[in-house]
């Protein structure tokens, strides 16, 4: 692994870059669903609970010494069989979402561009493309995902400041008091997001030890949240949350009414064709996480040896687990969420907390030696 190396700023790029492929579909419809036009604030309550998990996973991976990152930890904190059994379980958590994201990224090609083509088409052409990206040392997906992430901040950005001049406040404004609650229920979707980091720790073996790689990634979650608190803002300024809620990417909407007149206009065309870097970008962090769960899980020498057959099932499971669209809305929106707020948010800061608690406890032991 010592060959095969990428820094801790590669990691978080390619992280972010492959939030953004689901959050155009949960953000803002579902938090104005909750949170009506407080929605766009739901990131910012999610805020303190993101910068924990940041935290937890920080701890949970941090001098684990060769091998390193989170199934490495697990074994290390939990013992080797239970362990693996929880690697085991995460294998599965991350082979179910990288079919149903492939579904849903496979979907949103048939809605948005090709209404006419076949849906297996693209579902198996964006696996195969992943499969040829995880195949690859992890330092190869990596300078793929630097290449994705800079790509979609510079489409993202441009996005996000031309949509701005058509900001109406009254669409965001005001928020009284006795919204907050419906507000603090809007975080939940955005908390769901978040707990796709538990698949960047998988790979943090791979990271280069570094100083202050605790504040990086604080701040990486910090400036996460801010970003999606601007995507809201931007989208249900734009259209009021009662017309969002109605909206299947009230984000690709917006798009479609930006660029200057005798300028530039269709932005949405380019930026559409951008956010297949961002599906790459989440389905090759999934796919290679579950890579490094499953050597962990069936103690096999090379991760490259499971990446086929983890992409074979997710292929399968993307076509035959999910009948149409409305199903696969419904597990996302329900059992999918749920199950990343388990074992994407809860699980990993209770094993952070224990791992905390029992590095306290050994330095008072040894303070008391002393």
């Amino acid at each position: 692994m010592t060959d095969d190396r990428i820094s801790l700023r590669q990691l978080l790029v390619l992280a972010f870059g492959g939030i953004l492929s689901p959050a155009i579909r949960v953000l803002p419809a579902q938090t104005a669903q909750q949170g009506g036009a407080g929605g766009w604030l739901a990131a910012l309550a999610a805020l303190p609970v993101v910068l924990l998990l940041c935290w937890g996973l920080w701890t949970l991976c941090r001098s684990q010494g060769a091998g390193g990152g989170l199934p490495y930890a697990l074994t290390h904190l939990l013992g080797r069989p239970a362990g693996k059994a929880v690697c085991f379980l995460y294998l599965l958590w991350g082979i179910f979402l990288l079919a149903a994201n492939a579904r849903q990224c496979a979907l949103r090609f048939l809605t948005i561009s090709y209404r006419n083509a076949p849906m297996v088409l693209f579902l198996l052409s964006l696996l195969g493309v992943t499969f040829w990206l995880v195949r690859k040392p992890v330092r190869a997906m990596a300078r793929a995902g630097e290449v994705f992430f800079f790509t979609l901040a510079a489409g993202l950005t441009i996005s996000l400041v031309l949509g701005a001049f058509q900001v109406d406040s009254a669409n965001l404004l005001p928020v009284w008091v006795e919204d907050l609650p419906d507000v603090g229920r809007a975080a939940v979707p955005v908390l769901g997001l978040a707990g796709y980091l538990v698949f960047a720790a998988c790979l943090g073996g791979n990271v280069v030890p570094e100083n202050h790689g605790r504040r990086r990634v604080l701040i990486w979650g910090g400036g996460l949240c801010l970003v999606l608190t601007a995507l809201q803002v931007v989208c249900l300024g734009n259209f009021g949350s009662g017309l969002v809620v109605r909206m299947d990417t009230p984000f690709f909407m917006m798009v479609k009414g930006i660029g200057f007149e005798g300028t530039f206009q269709r932005v949405e065309s380019v930026i559409i064709a951008l956010w297949v870097l961002a599906d790459l970008a989440l389905l090759s962090l999934l796919a290679c996480a579950c890579s490094v769960l499953a050597q962990t899980a069936f103690a096999y020498k090379e991760r490259s040896a499971g990446v086929l057959p983890i992409v074979l099932l997710a292929a399968a499971g993307a076509i035959w687990l999910f009948p149409d669209a409305f199903v696969l809305d419904a597990i996302m929106e329900g059992a999918a969420l749920s199950g990343s707020l388990v074992l994407g948010i809860g699980l990993p800061i209770l094993l952070a907390m224990v791992k905390w608690s029992k590095g306290k406890r050994e330095e008072n032991r040894v303070e008391k030696k002393t």
